[in-house]
């Protein structure tokens, strides 16, 4: 059986666990050629993604599944992150304005997906009708 993905790793979702995810994806990264500035962008926006998945779909609880697929080619690099917990709101998860977000408008984890929609190329967010969140980053690169 071949993958269709180049890597995919699940996890539990641990916060203990966000530092070896995060030198995985730092790995990946390296031997994709990105240079260090992009790749300390890339692992800081994947990791807020693994921790809202935490926080807020599985409202803390250390004992579920996260699963991240890594995979590149035809320009791109993409990194899909799924859940099977609480479905974000579509509100919580679109994308805000391009400009600059003013302080005193964020709410609490409005940062994370600021991050996360300016750290990538195309983002797609996908919530779960019932339950499970799927979120697509990709990457343009040469």
């Amino acid at each position: 059986m071949v993958p269709d993905k180049d890597l995919t790793i699940v996890f539990r979702s641990s916060p203990r666990l966000l530092g070896d995810v995060r030198a995985m994806i730092r790995s990946y990264l390296c031997n994709q050629g990105l240079d260090e500035d992009k790749i300390q962008e890339v692992v800081l926006a994947v990791d807020e993604a693994c921790t809202n998945s935490i926080r807020h779909a599985y409202t803390g609880q250390e004992d579920k599944k996260l699963e991240l697929s890594m995979n590149s080619g035809d320009g791109w690099i993409e990194l899909e992150l799924c859940d099977s917990g609480i479905p974000a709101p579509y509100d919580r998860v679109k994308r805000k304005s391009d400009e600059a977000i003013a302080a005193e408008v964020l709410t609490p984890g409005g940062l994370g997906m600021h991050l996360i929609y300016n750290v990538f190329d195309d983002v797609t967010f996908t919530p779960g009708e019932a339950e499970g969140n799927t979120i697509m980053m990709r990457l343009r690169c040469a």
